[in-house]
């Protein structure tokens, strides 16, 4: 299937999707604590659905009621394996937490997620004394026989937070006191993230500027009410498809937000958007667009919609942060450049910066890579392209936000669907 969608005025109200980031943690952190939690505002994606599957084959118990989700957590003997779907979040995340069980368990998962290196994950995990397979040569799967032994090891954070999130989850339950020095730590809004979840659950961990964690152990998840807050990661395209054709106002937002896609605000403020706040509304309204800089190394997520964004300035705007991009669902900075260029623009490569230039967009044939934000990004490029769009691959959307063809229509985008044609490439 492919979807083709062409210049549109853009006016409308929305709410975006729940946070899949905080709902795949709200999961873990209930599996973890001892009892009855409820989740509200649950997300409903591809990746949450992949938590559920982890935690149940796990032994939690899920009950999905209309605007929440009940999960009723006990001990039980480990399963066999575990399948983290195409999130890189869960295999990351999950990855620690299972290694508080002792018996042997095989992490394994399917699509795009089979591509992305597992060696990070490896020697984090043996560092504290988890025996590690890896049949996959660097890739999934991974045999994990756990059991934590050290109660001190060195963590690479250069390629981002998720795995240090799952450590910092599963190590408060162990008996004895864990320290983990940190270097280079990438994503630092998301370490935020954690820490608040589970403080929310009743545990505590001290650190020392993101370098030194110290985690006490014989901590005790308890069961609680969570909701999780409306997802900056999908609001990103809809907030730049207003700053590019109308006005756009989304509701239930968090102006205090933990999420580190909230910086999108930073990128559009510095373009000349017109952002207005009333109360948890949030509107985002079409002004003359000026090149910006922006640093995106720890919001790497934003890319797409940033060259979306950029596409339509006046200039050359600077993205910073290419070198987080290349272990996503695709090499998303080298598809990023193959896919506009299909449609005039030339994106460069520098260094650790992506530069775009503004004002050549010509409108053509372009595909997501089955990368869901990119799919996105190119739909909102669209909208204001003197030539229509038509992007292939743009069912995987569903991996974070099902809807978004679907409100995007809502809010006035053209957006038209029909058969996958087989010479498109």
């Amino acid at each position: 299937m492919r979807v083709r969608i062409q210049s549109s005025t853009i006016k409308g109200r929305l709410t975006p999707p729940s946070s899949k980031s905080m709902m795949q943690r709200a999961l873990a952190a209930a599996m973890l604590a001892n009892g009855n939690s409820v989740i509200h505002n649950p997300c409903k994606c591809e990746d949450a659905d992949a938590a559920t599957d982890i935690i149940q084959r796990m032994g939690s118990v899920v009950t999905k009621k209309e605007n929440s989700v009940e999960i009723t957590s006990k001990v039980s003997e480990a399963p066999k394996s575990i399948h983290v779907g195409e999130s890189g979040l869960s295999l990351r995340m999950f990855s620690p937490i299972v290694a508080l069980k002792p018996e042997e368990m095989e992490i394994t998962g399917t699509g795009s997620i089979l591509k992305r290196p597992v060696q990070n994950i490896i020697e984090g995990l043996e560092n504290l004394g988890i025996e590690c397979e890896n049949p996959g040569k660097g890739f999934l799967p991974i045999r994990i026989k756990g059991g934590y032994k050290s109660n001190f090891a060195k963590i690479d954070g250069s390629l981002g937070s998720q795995f240090l999130t799952g450590l910092l989850m599963a190590l408060p339950l162990r008996k004895e006191d864990t320290t983990l020095k940190v270097k280079d730590l990438k994503s630092i809004p998301y370490i935020n993230m954690t820490l608040d979840l589970i403080k929310h659950f009743g545990i505590e961990i001290e650190h020392e500027n993101y370098e030194n964690f110290q985690i006490k152990g014989n901590q005790i998840y308890q069961p609680t009410e969570y909701t999780i807050e409306a997802d900056w990661s999908s609001a990103a395209p809809l907030l730049v498809a207003g700053a590019l054709k109308g006005i756009v106002t989304l509701e239930h937002m968090n102006p205090d937000s933990y999420q580190a896609d909230k910086a999108i605000l930073d990128a559009l403020q510095k373009c000349g958007a017109s952002i207005t706040w009333e109360g948890n509304n949030l509107t985002v309204e079409k002004k003359a667009l000026n090149a910006f800089d922006f640093d995106a190394t720890h919001s790497p997520d934003l890319f797409p919609p940033l060259v979306a964004l950029a596409c339509y300035c006046a200039g050359e705007s600077r993205i910073k942060g290419v070198h987080r991009l290349e272990h996503k669902e695709c090499n998303r900075g080298i598809v990023l450049k193959k896919e506009f260029a299909k449609l005039g623009v030339r994106i460069r490569i520098e260094d650790d910066e992506m530069i775009i230039p503004g004002g050549s967009v010509q409108g053509g044939l372009a595909k997501s890579n089955n990368d869901h934000r990119i799919a996105m990004a190119l739909a909102v490029t669209a909208l204001a392209s003197p030539s229509p769009i038509e992007i292939g691959q743009h069912e995987c959307v569903a991996k974070s936000y099902p809807e978004f063809f679907t409100d995007l229509r809502k809010i006035g985008g053209g957006v038209a669907q029909f058969y996958f044609d087989s010479q498109f490439v």
